[in-house]
């Protein structure tokens, strides 16, 4: 008899789960009291579930509980939104075997975003990026030795959201020393002859950071700032190749948010950071 495979929750459902404790908790209320107000149709190990993401309740049960809770409009808005949402991981399930949950769940984030804001120190953004040079990048700095080719392709995958209908809008800010890294013969200039392509879509923005830029936020390392109608869902990305986290409170991403607006400022202007681009393409002919 085949073994179900555990449920890895999502970034969103862990802050639902989180979110449920902490309003209970704030209420006062015991989870004995709380099961209590909902007899047949809630008990402990099922709100134990809910509170610690291991499956998630329907919106219905969801309502129920911020009721209970006095949650707030603001609040209540978001945890239902997530709530609605349908645990689906769209065509990149089938990869399960080769991603991990934080790059599972930056998949989804971006399929959903409406604007995805990107600072890269030493690479091209995965969104923009060929697939020789995604190749030569993973190959080399990836944790895992197989596999890479799978990997290449659900990255090369993730750019569909920028050329879909209703595409996703990228502001992208690329260091100077990202785009004079050696990643093979011929891959730099083809992947350089993709950003001067890219940067002309109405929904894409790039800008090049010079090496003698000001000080700015950016020098604490790359993110990614994901944007959704509703500002509260609004996530941010940290970290590199081998270790990754969320930050959700949203205190600390309008941190990001204020941080990327200065990273902008600091950078080559768009129509600066195109010629910029073409420049280094066409040195390496």
């Amino acid at each position: 008899m085949a073994t179900a495979e555990p449920r890895v929750p999502t970034v969103r459902q862990r802050r639902l789960a989180a979110d449920l404790r902490r309003l209970r908790e704030e209420k006062g209320l015991s989870a004995e009291q709380v099961v209590g107000k909902f007899p047949g149709i809630l008990n402990l190990p099922k709100l134990s579930r809910y509170e610690n993401a291991r499956s998630g309740a329907k919106p219905e049960i969801v309502e129920a509980l911020l009721d209970l809770y006095g949650c707030d409009e603001g609040l209540r808005t978001v945890l239902l939104e997530i709530a609605g949402q349908k645990d689906q991981r769209g065509w990149w399930k089938g990869y399960s075997d080769t991603i991990n949950p934080i790059y599972t769940d930056l998949i989804s984030m971006e399929s959903q975003a409406v604007e995805v804001k990107a600072f890269e120190l030493g690479f091209v953004p995965g969104l923009l990026q060929t697939p020789d040079y995604a190749a030569a990048i993973i190959s080399r700095l990836s944790a895992v030795t197989t596999g890479v080719e799978a990997m290449v392709d659900v990255r090369i995958a993730r750019q569909r959201v920028l050329t879909r209908e209703n595409p996703v809008k990228l502001c992208a800010v690329v260091h100077e020393a990202a785009l004079a890294i050696n990643a093979g013969e011929g891959v730099m200039r083809e992947q350089l002859n993709r950003l001067a392509k890219m940067s002309r879509l109405p929904n894409i923005q790039i800008q090049v950071m010079p090496a003698n830029t000001r000080p700015n936020p950016g020098l604490n390392g790359a993110f990614t700032l994901l944007e959704f109608p509703q500002r509260a869902l609004d996530i941010v990305l940290t970290g590199g190749t081998v270790r990754s986290s969320w930050v959700e409170d949203p205190a600390e991403v309008d941190t990001y948010r204020g941080g990327f607006h200065e990273i902008m400022a600091a950078a080559l202007n768009v129509d600066d950071s195109l010629d910029f681009i073409i420049r280094k393409r066409d040195e390496l002919t």
